[in-house]
C-alpha cells in the first residue's frame, strides 16, 4: 500500500488557517478546530448552520489516481436516532459513500473516479425529511491510500463484463420483470425490476436502448443488477457505471444511489434537481464481489415515487488484486 494523504500524520504540523488539503466547505462554512478526543487528535467542525457544512479535500492538492481510496473516520458529538442521521462523503457531482450512524463512530470508504481527480471530496451530514442535522462531528484521520498490487488490465473489447446496449434478452417495447412472472414480459438475467414498478424498454434517441422506471411507490421499487449471475472472478476489481435521468420534478433531497445487496449499502449516490442527468459508478473490491448478489439502481425514501431512466448499465474488469 502506498499512502498518499494520512491526517494522523500530519496534523501535529497542519495548519487549518493556511492548508490547502484540509479546509471548511458550504455556502455557510463551519469553524474547524484541532482537538483531542478520547487520546486522539481530531478536527472538530463546529458552528454548522446546515446540514452541507462540513470538511473538504481538495484532491488537485494530492497526486491521486483513478482508482486510488480515501477513506475518512471519526464521530459525532452526541448519540442520534436510528435512520435520522448520517454522514456523507460527497464526490464529484454530488456523487457519495454514506453511513448511517446512529452510534458514535463512522467509517466511509471511496475509490476514485476519472471524474473526482480535480473535485473537493466533502463531509457533511444528511437530511431525512424534516430532519436538519447541525451537530458538531469530529474527524479522526483522512487516509488516501494506492494499492500496489493492482495490475491494470490492457483495454480490451474483453474486460467489458456486461454492457446493457449488449443484453440480448432485453429488447425494446418490452418490459423487464422478474423472472417467471409470464410470456409477457421481458427477463434478462443480467436484469430485473424489485417492488413492483414499471420498467419499459424503448430506444432513445440515439438509436440505443434505455429503459423507463414509473409508478414507484417504495424506494426498494428499483431496477437491479444481478452480479450472482454474471462472470466474476474474485481476484478482479470491477467498476460499475450507470448513467440515467430523471423524469420530471423531485421532491427536494432527492438522491439517486447504486446499494450492494445483501445490507442496502449505499456506495455511489448523487442528489438530483428536476429533469437531471445522473451517473453513478463504482469499483468492486475483492470482497465485495464475492460477498453481493445484486447492485440496486433506486432512489433514497424522500425519492421514492420519482420516475427516471436509465441510458447505460456498464460492467469494466479494471484489473487484477
Amino acid at each position: 500500500m502506498h499512502v498518499l494523504f494520512d491526517l494522523q500524520g500530519e496534523i501535529d504540523e497542519l495548519d487549518l488557517k493556511t492548508s490547502a488539503r484540509v479546509i471548511p466547505t458550504g455556502s455557510k462554512t463551519p469553524a474547524l478546530e484541532i482537538c483531542d478526543v478520547d487520546g486522539v487528535k481530531s478536527i472538530r467542525v463546529k458552528d454548522r448552520k446546515d446540514q452541507i457544512a462540513g470538511i473538504g479535500i481538495p484532491l488537485v492538492s494530492m497526486p491521486v489516481k483513478v482508482g486510488d481510496r480515501i477513506t475518512i473516520t471519526g464521530r459525532v458529538a452526541r448519540d442520534v436516532p436510528m435512520g435520522s442521521w448520517g454522514i456523507a462523503l460527497w464526490a464529484e457531482e454530488c456523487q457519495l459513500a454514506q453511513s448511517i450512524s446512529p452510534k458514535s463512530l463512522f467509517a466511509l470508504s471511496y475509490v476514485l473516479c476519472d471524474t473526482d481527480l480535480n473535485s473537493v471530496i466533502t463531509v457533511q451530514t444528511t437530511r431525512w425529511g424534516a430532519i436538519n442535522p447541525i451537530m458538531d462531528f469530529f474527524v479522526d484521520n483522512i487516509l488516501i491510500w494506492r494499492d500496489k498490487k493492482v495490475r491494470k488490465s490492457k483495454e480490451d473489447p474483453r474486460n467489458i463484463i456486461y454492457d446493457m446496449e449488449s443484453d440480448e434478452k432485453l429488447l425494446p417495447d418490452g418490459s423487464l420483470a422478474v423472472e417467471g412472472l409470464g410470456e409477457d414480459v421481458v427477463y434478462t438475467g443480467f436484469l430485473a425490476h424489485s417492488g413492483s414498478p414499471d420498467v419499459k424498454v424503448f430506444l432513445d434517441d440515439n438509436n440505443r436502448k434505455a429503459m423507463h422506471i414509473s409508478n414507484r411507490q417504495r424506494d426498494w421499487d428499483a431496477v437491479d443488477i444481478r452480479l450472482n449471475n454474471m462472470e466474476l472472478m474474485s481476484g478482479n476489481s470491477y467498476m460499475i457505471t450507470v448513467e440515467g435521468s430523471i423524469d420530471g420534478d423531485v421532491t427536494e433531497g432527492t438522491i439517486v444511489t447504486l446499494q450492494g445487496l445483501p445490507g442496502y449499502s449505499w456506495r455511489s449516490n448523487q442528489l438530483v434537481g428536476n429533469n437531471q442527468k445522473f451517473t453513478l459508478c463504482y469499483t468492486l473490491t475483492k470482497a465485495e464481489a464475492e460477498q453481493w448478489h445484486t447492485i440496486r439502481i433506486t432512489t433514497n425514501p424522500i425519492g421514492a415515487t420519482v420516475s427516471f431512466y436509465i441510458h447505460s448499465i456498464e460492467i469494466k474488469r479494471l484489473g487484477l488484486l
